[in-house]
C-alpha cells in the first residue's frame, strides 16, 4: 500500500503496515508539507491503530541528528502500550525491521500535565515525574529504506518508534545529575557506545520540558502513568538478532534486552 496526500489516508496506511509488520513502497508519495501536516497524519495514524498510548518518545534530541534530518528542533511519537517491554526481555520485530538501538533515560510521570493557555515551566514539570529509568528504544520505519528521509516522513510514522522497554525505576531521582550521568552499551559484551545524559538536548529533563510544551502547543498533554523516553544518549547502532544488550547507567541501573 502507497500513502496518499491526505492524511487520513496517509495515516491509516501506515497505521496497517505498523499492525501487520510489513513495509510500505520505497516511494511513498510526497512528505508531508509542513511539520503541522506531518503531525496531522501521525494523529490519523493513532485513530487508524486504535490502541492505546501508553506516552511518548522524543528524537533528533542532538545537534548531530538534527543536521542530519536538516532540522532545528526535536520531534515527538507515541509509545503504544502493545509494544512497551519490562525489562528484561525478548523484544518481537517484524521481518525487515531496522533493528535500531538507542539507550535512553526515561521517565514515567505520576501528575497529569494537561493541555492549557499557558506553558509549564521547568519545575512544574519536574514535580510531576515519578521516577526515572534506564531504557532501550527500537527504532524502526514503516518504509523501506534508511534515515535519508524528509524528518516530516518520521513525524508522520510516529517517530519511527518500534519498540520501548525499561528496567528498573528510580524514585530518588532527584538525588542524581541526569545530565552528568553516564551511559554504556554492549551487545554480546562488545561495547558499542558510551555517553552521557547530557547528550540529549544538554539533560533528560530538558527533553521533557520540551515534549510537556510541544505536546501543550497542540492541545494534548502527559497524563500521570505515561512513559516518556528522551532520546538517545550514546552511540546508535543496528541490533543483532539473538544478541544480549546491555545499557547501564552510573548510579541509576541497568537494562537488558534481546532482539527477536
Amino acid at each position: 500500500m502507497t500513502p496518499s496526500t491526505d492524511p487520513a489516508s496517509t495515516g491509516a496506511a501506515l497505521a496497517e503496515a505498523r499492525r501487520s509488520g510489513t513495509k510500505l513502497a520505497a516511494k511513498a508519495g510526497p512528505a508531508p508539507s509542513t511539520q503541522d501536516r506531518a503531525y496531522q497524519v501521525q494523529d490519523e495514524m493513532i485513530a487508524a491503530l486504535g490502541l492505546p498510548v501508553a506516552g511518548w518518545k522524543v528524537g533528533a534530541t542532538n545537534r548531530e541528528v538534527q543536521a542530519m534530518l536538516k532540522v532545528d528542533e526535536p520531534f515527538y511519537g507515541p509509545l503504544f502500550d502493545r509494544w512497551i517491554y519490562p525489562a528484561p526481555n525478548r523484544i518481537p520485530t517484524p521481518d525487515g525491521s531496522m533493528n535500531i538501538v538507542e539507550v535512553e533515560f526515561a521517565f514515567r510521570m505520576a501528575a497529569d500535565l494537561p493541555p492549557r493557555g499557558q506553558a509549564y515551566d521547568a519545575a512544574e514539570i519536574a514535580d510531576a515525574v515519578a521516577a526515572v529509568f534506564p531504557a532501550i528504544e527500537i527504532v524502526d520505519r514503516r518504509m523501506t529504506g534508511g534515515f535519508d528521509v524528509n524528518a516530516n516522513w518520521l513525524i508522520a510514522d510516529g517517530g519511527a518508534n518500534h519498540a520501548f522497554t525499561f528496567g528498573r525505576g528510580r524514585a530518588d531521582w532527584r538525588d542524581f545529575d541526569l545530565a552528568a550521568t553516564q551511559v554504556r552499551i554492549s551487545m554480546d559484551g562488545k561495547e558499542m557506545g558510551t555517553g552521557s545524559g547530557a547528550a540529549a538536548l544538554g539533560g533528560p529533563l530538558n527533553v521533557l520540558h520540551w515534549l510537556a510544551n510541544a505536546l501543550n502547543s497542540r492541545g494534548k498533554g502527559l497524563r500521570a502513568g505515561d512513559w516518556v523516553s528522551t532520546g538517545v544518549v550514546a552511540t546508535v547502532f543496528e541490533g543483532r538478532l539473538g544478541a544480549q544488550i546491555v545499557g547501564e547507567f552510573d548510579g541509576i541501573g541497568r537494562i537488558e534486552a534481546v532482539l527477536a
